[in-house]
């Protein structure tokens, strides 16, 4: 294994990142940033310590001005998030719950501020269908027509993805730090979900991460693969549903350790 120093720096020691499951629940996600245990080198040029978007925004061109909030989540960040949450939306529509489901699809496109939309339309993304899938649900269309509609979000999702492009290890670590403060903030240590829209959330991170993880090469990213599957498999099987009874908040901060150390391995 090589460790570099760059990349222990990003993902902090194993000691610090077990050290996190003693914490008492905290914060949440805090909309666009959270503290956790996979940190982000101080002083990054598109992270700080919360959760990496705190930046000089898309352009890195100086803090001469203000910068518009629309800008400070990179595109390739923002794709990820948008793909979590309409990741979410599908297993919930294929687990019944359709209230549920279409309250992310529309976390997915709500959640960009405003400003943010054009740059992820020039990327394919298409804001419509996000809408048409959240309506098919709320209105209880039949299931042909809902599933059309959910799989024409999930397709524009993939295009969205792969023209907004990104560092594939990095994505990862991004959607780790939000995993573990959605679980924080859904999840409390007495083991009762708290927070359903973050404990799904959670969940999102967690699969799009593992889809993530299975475009490197296994031989480099076994270690990884299997610890985002062993992640994901803290939900059942269709997702996150209700009447779940969720991972230990200690065991799921102690699978995020794993994969942490796994990270700090892939250069």
């Amino acid at each position: 294994m090589n460790y570099t120093p760059k990349r222990w720096i990003r993902l902090g020691l194993g000691a610090a990142l077990l050290g996190t499951a003693g914490l008492s629940a905290c914060g949440g996600e805090g909309g666009e940033a959270g503290e956790t245990a996979i940190a982000s080198p101080a002083g990054a040029a598109q992270s700080s310590g919360m959760a990496g978007e705190m930046g000089e925004g898309e352009g890195g061109e100086g803090a001469v001005a203000p910068l518009d909030p629309a800008l400070l989540v990179p595109v390739d960040q923002r794709a990820a998030m948008i793909a979590s949450e309409a990741a979410v939306g599908a297993a919930l529509s294929r687990a019944g719950e359709k209230d549920a489901a279409a309250e992310h699809f529309r976390l997915a496109i709500s959640d960009v501020k405003p400003g943010g939309l054009s740059r992820l339309v020039e990327k394919g993304l298409d804001p419509d269908l996000f809408d048409a899938a959240a309506k098919a649900l709320e209105d209880g269309a039949g299931p042909l027509e809902t599933e059309t509609a959910v799989a024409a979000v999930e397709t524009n999702v993939d295009e969205l993805q792969a023209n907004a492009g990104g560092d594939t290890v990095e994505l990862i670590i991004f959607l780790m730090k939000r995993c573990e403060n959605a679980y924080r903030s859904g999840v409390t240590f007495s083991n009762e979900i708290d927070n359903p829209v973050a404990y799904q959330k959670a969940w999102g991170y967690a699969v799009t991460a593992q889809e993530l993880a299975g475009k490197l090469d296994p031989e480099e990213a076994s270690g990884l693969q299997l610890e985002l599957k062993m992640l994901v498999l803290m939900w059942p099987a269709e997702g996150p549903v209700s009447g779940d009874v969720p991972a230990p908040p200690s065991t799921f901060l102690s699978q995020l350790s794993r994969i942490g150390l796994e990270l700090s391995t892939l250069e």
